[in-house]
């Protein structure tokens, strides 16, 4: 039985698997994407997304935890996959597979890395280049889904840290959808979603007058959830 299996088997071609991510962030007021320098072969010297080949040995998730964790240095992150991309004549060399996630990560968390590589840098999606195979539909794929999944869940707080000031809550918000929110009804809708939490804490780095603290609950979240259900 076991060698009819391996017969069935021999006779489908094998492909290279790759992970690759769209890794956002919000810094600037904007919405940013990571990119890294390709540092060998035909693309060598041009802008790509973080990828690595998935292992032999490796279920998906878990390569793409590796991956992300071998680009940014981090390890408890959000992420989602997204799509699969497979066009027969991308790559010149190879039948290669691209499983492309995308992550959301704090902009602080990142940068307290020492041990990221040199050859990344990151662009706000308005600037981000012209790259080869199907990397900026990834990158548009990723962002629609961003967007749907923020208006399901309050995913997109993984871009802020863990207190965090109305005002840039207000500005993430304002970037994910790409338009401007009423100040006065946006402060309102928050107020409403008692998961977001006003601390006894001023920020005093980035307002000169000292801005109030907030912080999302992930037990009052739950249970808003379960009783709006």
């Amino acid at each position: 039985m076991e060698q009819d299996v391996n017969a069935y088997f021999k006779d489908f071609p094998r492909f290279l698997i790759v992970d690759c991510y769209v890794v956002f962030s919000f810094f600037n007021d904007s919405i940013q994407v990571l990119l890294v320098k390709q540092d060998h072969g035909s693309s060598k010297g041009t802008w790509v997304l973080p990828y690595d080949f998935v292992l032999e040995n490796e279920d998906m998730d878990n390569s793409a935890r590796r991956i992300l964790a071998a680009k940014t240095g981090l390890v408890d992150t959000y992420i989602e996959q997204v799509r699969c991309y497979g066009d027969t004549d991308c790559y010149p060399n190879a039948r290669v597979i691209a499983v492309m996630y995308y992550a959301l990560i704090n902009i602080e968390d990142y940068n307290e890395q020492k041990n990221k590589p040199d050859n990344t840098q990151w662009f706000p999606l308005a600037e981000v280049p012209q790259m080869k195979y199907d990397l900026n539909e990834m990158i548009r794929a990723a962002v629609t889904r961003m967007k749907y999944r923020t208006m399901e869940k309050p995913v997109g707080l993984n871009l802020l840290p863990p207190l965090f000031t109305m005002h840039q809550l207000h500005k993430l918000v304002e970037a994910i959808i790409g338009k401007p929110r009423d100040k006065r009804n946006f402060h309102k809708i928050v107020e409403e979603a008692y998961y977001i939490e006003k601390t006894d804490k001023i920020d005093k780095v980035h307002s000169k007058r000292g801005a109030a603290l907030y912080r999302f609950n992930q037990k009052l979240y739950e249970h808003y959830m379960k009783h709006k259900l």
